[in-house]
């Protein structure tokens, strides 16, 4: 089973990709502004768009290298998915690699999160949309997480 991967090389020292992966200011500018986001291993992380949410138990920290979240509890919106739950049990883990003081090379994989899951596509785009906004917040200091609208 070949698990979703994605290579970034980002030009941000990893302390900084480090902070952007673990605090709630990091992952509100990124990834989501609708987040709880806890800092030590064992509390958890609960990131939401829209009617879709995950809830991601922190399950390692390595400052500057290492970072890993179990998926305790996850519900996804999306046309035609039947399979809301398909994230509960899979593992994201984000490997950072210094390259030089400025430049960082991360190795996301999202365990479980295969070709025959229902939302692979989705979330495969998904990934690359925020891996991408990483990226940019990172670099340049602005990312373009999800905003929820108000009606």
């Amino acid at each position: 089973m070949n698990s979703f991967k994605h290579d970034l090389i980002l030009a941000a020292p990893a302390m900084k990709v480090y902070e952007a992966l673990t605090t709630q200011h990091g992952i509100q500018n990124w990834w989501t502004k609708s987040s709880e986001v806890g800092t030590t291993v064992g509390e958890t992380i609960t990131i939401r768009f829209g009617q879709t949410f995950k809830v991601m138990r922190i399950e390692g920290l390595r400052p500057a290298t290492e970072v890993r979240w179990n998926v305790i509890d996850a519900h996804l919106v999306a046309p035609g998915l039947t399979r809301v739950n398909e994230w509960i049990g899979t593992t994201i883990l984000f490997l950072l690699t210094p390259q030089s003081s400025t430049v960082t090379r991360v190795q996301l994989e999202h365990i479980g999160l295969t070709p025959q899951v229902e939302c692979y596509e989705i979330c495969s785009q998904g990934w690359n949309q925020f891996l991408g906004s990483l990226q940019s917040y990172v670099e340049t200091g602005k990312g373009s997480p999800y905003i929820e609208l108000s009606a």
